[in-house]
């Protein structure tokens, strides 16, 4: 896809009152629309301190839909690959991220908490136009482990004074 194409897209689920690259996930959700991009995940504020390779691109897209009951919702999905670094032997690790999410999307904090209760998905407050870099950076955050490390027995320990 071109940026021409990508930027086109964006701009026609961008709400006129909202900043730029901004969208509105009820109208997106209700045409069944979808954005698309990639990011390099090294220039993610939340993402700098754990990513250690120098580029790290991620494949997003974000797409409109319904659940099985007909709600409104957003499907979320991640493709790609980071370097994190083992917590065990503190070499580098490949992770491959293929993730999709669905979120549920709620008008205000009542609805938000309504569907919580009554959904295993997530729910996401949709009452404003949403930043599409934030929300990959949040699904990317929640997509990595918390402590990285690579399978057990294929590693090991550095000893004193350096790494293995």
């Amino acid at each position: 896809m071109t940026t021409f194409c990508r930027y086109a897209i964006i701009q026609r689920f961008v709400s006129l009152t909202r900043a730029s690259g901004r969208f509105d996930a009820f109208r997106l959700a209700r045409e069944r629309g979808s954005l698309a991009g990639s990011v390099d995940a090294t220039t993610l504020p939340r993402l700098t301190d754990r990513v250690i390779d120098a580029r790290a691109p991620i494949e997003w897209r974000i797409e409109g839909t319904v659940d099985a009951m007909g709600r409104p919702a957003l499907a979320v999905l991640l493709e790609g690959t980071v370097t994190l670094e083992c917590q065990r032997c503190l070499g580098p690790l490949e992770l491959a991220i293929a993730q999709r999410t669905e979120l549920l999307l709620a008008h205000d904090e009542a609805e938000t908490a309504r569907l919580d209760e009554e959904s295993d998905a997530e729910v996401l407050l949709a009452a404003a136009a949403i930043d599409p870099q934030t929300l990959i950076e949040d699904e990317l955050v929640l997509a990595l482990p918390y402590v990285a490390r690579h399978p057990e027995g294929s590693c090991k320990p550095p000893e004193a004074g350096g790494v293995n």
